[in-house]
């Protein structure tokens, strides 16, 4: 690979700081979540298309795979000379990483809000909503409905970026894939849970993207 790089170490501190910061929200989740499983407090469950739920479950365990995986192959400074088969070069590689790092940490930044805010109240996908449960509608899911499958798609396109392969958008592409049916059949269900509430936070959120304009009414 060229010389003009961001070395490998100061790559792999890069990509590990997100990771050390999502720890306690997560471990805090996950405790949550189990209390409110042994409670048996669920309510509805989703009705998935398989075919492309499995997809982006594929999708976003590639994502933790080539994250982890490529922290720790980074700190042992192999990198390239493991995987450089399947990276590209460019002229422009430092800048390709920069833009990656900053496309990284958004994704990175979001998923952790996504915890933080929502709580408990962000149900892992086969587990359904809870008997009492609440529609989030602050931090980003004021301005998307679905941040949390946003997030595994800038994570997955930042490392690409990052690490210099293409490969890395193959995932990338199957959460694109999946991501549209699964957050349609999750929205079917919430809006047999909340009704119009939901359906009004339809109007003014968009789904992947930010509305801009005021919705009519």
């Amino acid at each position: 690979m060229g010389e003009n790089m961001i070395s490998q170490i100061i790559t792999a501190i890069l990509l590990t700081i997100p990771l050390i910061t999502m720890i306690i929200p997560s471990i805090k989740y996950w405790s949550e979540f189990k209390k409110e499983k042994k409670s048996g407090k669920v309510g509805k469950r989703t009705k998935y298309n398989k075919a492309f739920f499995y997809l982006l479950v594929a999708g976003v365990l590639c994502m933790w795979v080539f994250w982890v995986g490529g922290i720790i192959i980074l700190f042992l400074n192999k990198f390239y000379s493991l995987l450089g088969f399947l990276t590209f070069s460019s002229p422009y590689e430092i800048v390709i990483q920069i833009i990656g790092f900053i496309i990284f940490y958004i994704g990175a930044i979001t998923y952790n809000l996504n915890i933080i805010v929502a709580g408990k109240y962000l149900r892992p996908a086969p587990s359904g909503t809870l008997k009492k449960h609440k529609l989030i509608k602050e931090g980003p899911f004021a301005i998307i409905r679905h941040p949390l499958y946003v997030s595994y798609i800038f994570i997955l396109a930042g490392l690409s970026f990052i690490v210099l392969s293409y490969w890395i958008l193959i995932p990338t592409l199957f959460i694109i894939i999946g991501i549209y049916p699964t957050a349609k059949a999750e929205e079917k269900t919430l809006i047999e849970e909340f009704g119009e509430e939901y359906i009004e936070y339809k109007r003014k959120v968009g789904m992947f993207f930010p509305k801009f304009r005021n919705p009519r009414c």
